[in-house]
């Protein structure tokens, strides 16, 4: 497939989306929730994975909440999303790498740019995570993701959902981000390809 073809594509699939779910939970909200990924606040701190996630399992609460799959093929695109967010909350590289594309990318909303490829899109994790180790600056209390929503197409899926996080330490607060994942399908095993969202405080 060519990158043009590829770009269609993902552009259709994405209207799709807005037009499905626009008929379930409105066409509004589903544009609010297609507008963002982790940028400046992620969790644990990949020098001590082990420390970190076995501390992260009695002080983290992970839940996702109202998933909504369109198909049998989007339900295994949600239950990816799960495993990947456990990791995430975990600050598992090692599981979270395997459920990345070699070409995958994200979009920095602090420096404005376009991070390419899975080992610089898991160097930026790993420089995110530490801060929300149980003794980073901004340990992580809970992570959940709400309302998830996969729609696929061919070996192609959008995901959109909201992420929240509760941060403790000194100053905590709550952070919400609305999330829009793509994912690719390599044999049985849907993979990210794309993810972009911006955090911002809610409480």
């Amino acid at each position: 497939m060519s990158a043009r073809q590829f770009a269609s594509t993902i552009w259709a699939t994405l209207v799709s989306v807005i037009l499905v779910t626009g008929a379930t939970a409105g066409a509004s909200e589903v544009a609010d929730r297609a507008a963002g990924s982790p940028a400046g606040t992620s969790p644990a701190d990949h020098r001590d994975t082990h420390t970190a996630s076995s501390e992260c399992k009695t002080i983290c609460k992970i839940e996702c909440s109202e998933p909504f799959a369109t198909c049998s093929e989007s339900e295994k695109v949600i239950e990816t999303l799960k495993v990947l967010a456990d990791a995430y909350a975990r600050g598992d590289l090692t599981t979270y790498e395997t459920y990345l594309d070699d070409g995958c990318t994200t979009f920095d909303e602090e420096t404005k740019k376009l991070i390419v490829g899975k080992q610089a899109v898991l160097e930026h994790l790993k420089q995110r995570f530490q801060e929300f180790a149980p003794d980073g600056k901004k340990p992580l209390v809970s992570y959940t993701i709400e309302h998830p929503y996969a729609n696929v197409t061919g070996d192609t899926a959008v995901v959109t959902f909201v992420a929240g996080v509760q941060i403790g330490g000194k100053n905590p607060y709550r952070a919400e981000n609305h999330v829009t994942d793509i994912f690719v399908k390599h044999g049985d095993k849907w993979k990210k390809l794309h993810y972009r969202g911006r955090w911002r405080k809610v409480g």
